[in-house]
């Protein structure tokens, strides 16, 4: 065990760990301020931010020797015997003088700016700067930039930290970003005839500790300190990113990457980070209906009313010994797979349940840094870590086939469903989808509508079998429920619901308890995972209904081969996520009940 000196109190750090002076500090709760480090990233030490009073401690007579310059912290390991002082007056003086350099240049456009509130420079200044700004001379005016169709530069606010120049090098490896010239005429900049075209650019937007790189999809459109931040996963693909989904007024307006070691580290990619207007598409299905006569226009009805007709409907075609196939799709939660799956097979002995159609797009997409490529600086506390953008565009497959296998000992793809419906096999179909792609065409639901008599749907988007069901119900999105997903590592993670259902909807869940009879109504998704890991052996881990914050591996779930890990080593014993120390959320997560 290692033994550290911060501010004259000694702290001891586990032995496996290899942490710089600003992890071992911010592990007991010292801050020592930064703006140009990243632990994915390598160091530079270009800001001067972190540096404070770095000493050795004799063990024998326990006098410090200190080293007569500040060191930069992020350069310095925390090893046995080393002292920290982040307090002094030389630390504090060396701070203001830093933050008044970097201000030199930077326009006092605060109220303005896409970046108040979460701002690097705001924070620190505020805390550790000076009030008095001695500059006299014109300031440097540097252009403002379009460096991709989604991304702005904004020169004037940049403090040359190079975090963005690092990732494009060191992450995605496709660096396209560059310093050019040389002191105060330096600036950041694409190649000739580059843009930041790659498919996790959008990242380079969140390291940015100042209003340099915005996000022009939300520019000028909400203030930080509005938005709620909400726990969610990711629904684009069968990774499981970790996100924070955050709102305002009842409306998703950004996702933002949460960190996670074991799946998606600091990062999400552009296909999930765009997608947050899912919850807000125009094609949205806006409530329940009926179609009463064949060949006219649906009936709206009340959600309630559609629910009680589909179990009307489903219980009397079963006892007149009908057929019914329960299609459940891969972007359903595990627990509205068990309930639904649980209730329908409580219907009769002819009921077939099948896996929802799976999209692929291509082959997975790997990015995989190392120590060595792209990086320029030291490495020395980096730990490497895989992205994976992958083909499979559902969250769920392995959820919800864990639990159609338990249920009728196989699992039955959606191909192989519609064979036995165009065979004329059923009398009812229902399916539970929840989409947020387009999922069937019109050719396959015009050959579903006519071979079977009773056709009910449950989804989020109008599609062509909505328009030929006899009994559509709208559900919730995935930003609209809570549950869980297990991604293709075999990890299960829980999602948190950041907004209420939209007017004239029910998440699957609620529709699945009333389906059942179930008088603990609304339904928790807890108690549904609590009933789930103890009712299927493959989801026992989480019997008590709770999932830790970093998810569970279900092991009988986990893909064989360890090619689909990120090669990250085990988090460490009472981990705690990395956040920049200015995007710190000013308020506690919000975990809404609906």
């Amino acid at each position: 065990m290692a033994t550290i000196q911060i501010n004259g109190i000694d702290y001891t750090l586990p032995d496996h760990e290899k942490l710089n002076a600003i992890q071992a500090a911010a592990r007991f709760g010292v801050e020592i301020p930064y703006y140009c480090w990243h632990p994915a990233l390598s160091v530079v030490a270009n800001c001067r931010m972190c540096e404070v009073e770095i000493g050795t401690k004799d063990p024998a007579s326990g006098e410090v020797k200190w080293i007569p310059k500040l060191v930069p912290g992020c350069q310095t390991p925390a090893k046995d015997g080393t002292a920290i002082r982040t307090d002094s007056e030389k630390v504090k003086n060396h701070q203001k003088m830093i933050m008044e350099f970097l201000l030199l240049n930077h326009p006092l456009d605060c109220p303005v700016c896409d970046q108040a509130g979460e701002c690097g420079l705001q924070d620190y200044s505020y805390e550790r700067g000076q009030a008095v700004h001695r500059f006299v001379e014109e300031r440097t005016i540097n252009p403002r930039k379009q460096v991709s169709p989604t991304i702005q530069l904004n020169q004037d606010r940049c403090i040359m930290c190079t975090r963005c120049v690092r990732f494009t090098r060191e992450i995605s490896q496709t660096g396209e970003l560059q310093v050019i010239r040389r002191g105060h005429h330096a600036e950041i900049d694409v190649f000739a005839d580059l843009a930041v075209d790659n498919p996790l650019s959008g990242n380079v937007v969140d390291l940015c500790p100042v209003g340099a790189l915005l996000d022009t999809t939300t520019l000028h459109a909400q203030r930080a300190w509005y938005l709620t931040k909400h726990d969610g996963i990711c629904t684009r693909c069968s990774s499981g990113c970790n996100l924070s989904v955050e709102t305002n007024k009842g409306r998703v307006w950004r996702y933002k990457p949460r960190h996670n070691p074991e799946v998606n580290d600091y990062w999400i990619c552009d296909a999930g980070r765009y997608s947050a207007g899912d919850a807000h598409a125009e094609d949205l299905l806006p409530g329940c209906f009926r179609l009463e006569t064949p060949g006219a226009d649906h009936v709206a009805i009340e959600p309630l009313e559609a629910v009680a007709e589909l179990g009307r409907r489903l219980h009397t075609i079963a006892a007149e010994g009908g057929a019914i196939l329960g299609v459940i799709g891969p972007y359903q939660t595990v627990e509205e797979a068990f309930w639904l799956a649980s209730y329908l097979k409580s219907l009769g002995e002819r009921i077939t349940l099948a896996l929802g159609p799976v999209t692929f797009e291509g082959v997975d997409r790997i990015f995989a840094p190392d120590k060595r490529t792209g990086r320029s600086g030291d490495t020395s506390f980096v730990v490497p870590r895989s992205f994976v953008i992958r083909a499979e565009k559902a969250p769920n497959r392995l959820g919800v086939e864990a639990v159609l296998r338990h249920f009728q000992g196989e699992v039955i793809g959606f191909k192989a469903a519609l064979e036995q419906v165009a065979a004329g096999r059923f009398q009812a179909v229902h399916l539970a989808i929840g989409s947020p792609i387009d999922w069937i065409d019109q050719t396959t639901a015009e050959m579903i509508r006519n071979h079977v008599s009773f056709v009910s749907l449950t989804d989020t988007r109008i599609s062509p079998l909505a328009h030929l069901a006899d009994l559509v119900l709208a559900g919730a999105t995935a930003v609209e429920k809570a549950g869980c997903y297990v991604n293709a590592q075999g990890r299960l993670q829980r999602s948190k619901a950041a907004l209420p259902p939209r007017p004239g909807t029910l998440p699957d869940l609620d529709i699945a308890a009333l389906l059942l009879g179930r008088a603990d109504l609304p339904p928790k998704s807890s108690q549904a995972l609590a009933e789930l890991g103890q009712t299927i052996p493959a989801f026992q881990a989480v019997r008590d209904g709770v999932v830790p914050p970093l998810g569970v591996v279900l092991e009988p779930l986990k893909p064989d081969g360890s090619a689909l890990d990120n090669g990250a080593p085990p988090a460490p014993d009472g981990f705690e996520p990395f956040q920049d120390t200015w995007f710190l959320p000013k308020q506690e997560r919000v975990e809404v009940s609906f």
